[in-house]
Order: C-alpha cells, then sequence, then structure tokens
C-alpha cells in the first residue's frame, strides 16, 4: 500500500473514533444533566413547609463538683429573654434547598426561651444545686429583683440563635451560632455581682441532609455555650462566694 492510502485509511479510521468519544461526553453530560434535573424534581414535590429541631442541653463531660454551699442554697433561674434582631421569634433557622426554596426551621416541643431556660435549669441541677420551682420573668434590673425568689437569682438574654443549612448537591452545610448573656444577682442585696456574654458556633459539612443532624447541631451549640460559662473556676468561685455571704445573714 502506498504512503498516500495509507494516510487515508488511517484518517477515515480515527474520524469514526472522534465522533464516538464526542457522542459519549455528550452522553454523560446530558445524564448529569438529567440527573440534577431529577433530583431537583423529586426534592420540589417533597420539599415539606417546615423542619422541625430541638433545643437541649447534652453533656459532653462529667459535671464539676460543686461545694457544699451551692448544694444547700436555692438558686432561682429566670426565663431568658430572646432579644434576637429578627421577625419572627419562633424560628429557629432555615435550609435552602437546591431550587432555592427557603424552608423555615421551628422548635418542635418548646419555644426557644423554655429550651434554653430549661436546659440552665438542668445544668444547675446536675451540679448539685437545689432549684427554684420558680421560673420568673426579669428584665435583668436590680431594682425588679423579688426577694422572694432564692438566694441566687440567674437570668438573661438570648442575643443570637440561628441554624442555617444549605441543602445543595453533592454535599449539605450546617452553619450554627449563639450567644447568650448571663446575669447573676444577689436576691437579698437586690444586687448584680456578675455578668458574662458567651458566644459559640459550628460549621459541618455532610452528604445527607436530616432534622436529627440539625438537632445535633444546635444542641451541641448550646451545650458549647453552657459548658464555657459553668466550667469556668472563675465563674464558680463567684457563685460560692456570693452564696456564703448570703448564708450568713
Amino acid at each position: 500500500m502506498r504512503p498516500l492510502d495509507l494516510q487515508k485509511s488511517i484518517c477515515l479510521h480515527i474520524k469514526p473514533l472522534q465522533k464516538i468519544k464526542k457522542c459519549q461526553r455528550s452522553n454523560f453530560f446530558a445524564k448529569i444533566a438529567l440527573g440534577a434535573f431529577i433530583i431537583l424534581f423529586l426534592q420540589a414535590c417533597t420539599t415539606p413547609d417546615l423542619y422541625h429541631a430541638n433545643l437541649k442541653y447534652e453533656p459532653t463531660g462529667t459535671f464539676p463538683e460543686m461545694k457544699k454551699a451551692g448544694s444547700n442554697s436555692l438558686i432561682t433561674v429566670a426565663m431568658f429573654n430572646d432579644i434576637r434582631q429578627i421577625d419572627d421569634k419562633l424560628q429557629l433557622g432555615r435550609v435552602t434547598t437546591m431550587g432555592g426554596t427557603v424552608v423555615p426551621i421551628f422548635p418542635e416541643y418548646m419555644k426557644i426561651p423554655d429550651a434554653v431556660t430549661t436546659s440552665i435549669r438542668e445544668y444547675f441541677f446536675k451540679s448539685g444545686y437545689r432549684i427554684s420551682n420558680d421560673v420568673p420573668i426579669w428584665d435583668l434590673r436590680e431594682e425588679t429583683i423579688n426577694k422572694g425568689w432564692g438566694k441566687i437569682l440567674v437570668g438573661g438574654n438570648i442575643d443570637e440563635l440561628e441554624i442555617v443549612c444549605d441543602d445543595s448537591f453533592p454535599v449539605k452545610t450546617y452553619r450554627t451560632k449563639l450567644k447568650l448573656t448571663f446575669v447573676f444577682a444577689d436576691v437579698i442585696k437586690k444586687r448584680i455581682f456578675y455578668r458574662s456574654s458567651i458566644e459559640n458556633s459550628a460549621s459541618l459539612q455532610d452528604i445527607s441532609f436530616s432534622e436529627e443532624i440539625l438537632n445535633k447541631q444546635i444542641s451541641a451549640v448550646l451545650s458549647g455555650v453552657l459548658e464555657k460559662m459553668f466550667n469556668d473556676p472563675a465563674m464558680r468561685k463567684r457563685i460560692e462566694d456570693a452564696l456564703k455571704m448570703k448564708n450568713k445573714h
């Protein structure tokens, strides 16, 4: 076979192969586009009107041992005030779907102030303190302290609290943040003796989306704030010192 004929023969074989590869690439991208469309379609059909998440304290370690003064003294935890700068204070956060739909997240069992306050009461109780059954409303002013509110009054504000999920494909991104302000007061003296703001945040990337992950993320951030606050030896000393002074009256 002459060189020219050989070259023509090779070209005749290469061109069909190139067409086959181009076709295969086109089919591959078409399948990806079809798969994405199917996912978006199914998600649009199955996206709920809202999601639920439960905010609660979940211990990550052992509770600090409290001194006798703490275990024999009555502490009242006032309802924490929700001062978040948002329109709907019943809302915990939101989920943004791949199609751009924004779905709100709401608590399933307790309103946010109730859940935060209950978690703080639980922390004190498990730490060995006596907790008053009363949960008063307190505006964090000394002049509004009621002398019937035990020996130590603990109140505060919910400054920030939100969980946001970007339900993208293939990875879902969860972002959570919380800021609480704690105010401790001597009830008999009607005097605030300690004030502190604690922040915590977390982020997670996962291939799946679920309300269970929402629960774990928001509860982990809350637990982190409480443990930062109450596991601080200096903070515990302030409480114990205040309780000892109370016992002298």
